[in-house]
C-alpha cells in the first residue's frame, strides 16, 4: 500500500467518522408519562410498548441538551406535573 493510498483512506475514514459525529444518533422527546414530565430517547414504537397510552409526545429534539434547554425555558423540567389532554 502506497503512502497516498494510506493517507487517501485515512482521509476518507476522518470524514466518515466527523460526519457520524455530528449528526444525532437518536432522537430525544419531551413526554409525558404518568402525570410526569420526561426526556426519553425511545422512539414512539418504543414508547408505545413500555407505556402504552399512558404517554404523550410534546416535542422530540436531535440532541439531548437542546431537549433539556427546551424543558427548562418552557416549566416542563422533568418530574413536574403534566397531562396529555
Amino acid at each position: 500500500m502506497s503512502v497516498r493510498s494510506k493517507f487517501r483512506s485515512g482521509a476518507l475514514a476522518a470524514v466518515a467518522f466527523s460526519m457520524l459525529a455530528a449528526s444525532p444518533a437518536f432522537a430525544y422527546s419531551i413526554i409525558c408519562k404518568h402525570g410526569k414530565y420526561d426526556i426519553d430517547s425511545r422512539d414512539e414504537r418504543q414508547l408505545k410498548i413500555a407505556f402504552g397510552s399512558s404517554y404523550c409526545t410534546f416535542r422530540t429534539f436531535g440532541y439531548r441538551s437542546d431537549a433539556e434547554n427546551f424543558a427548562k425555558k418552557n416549566n416542563m423540567q422533568p418530574g413536574k406535573s403534566c397531562s396529555c389532554r
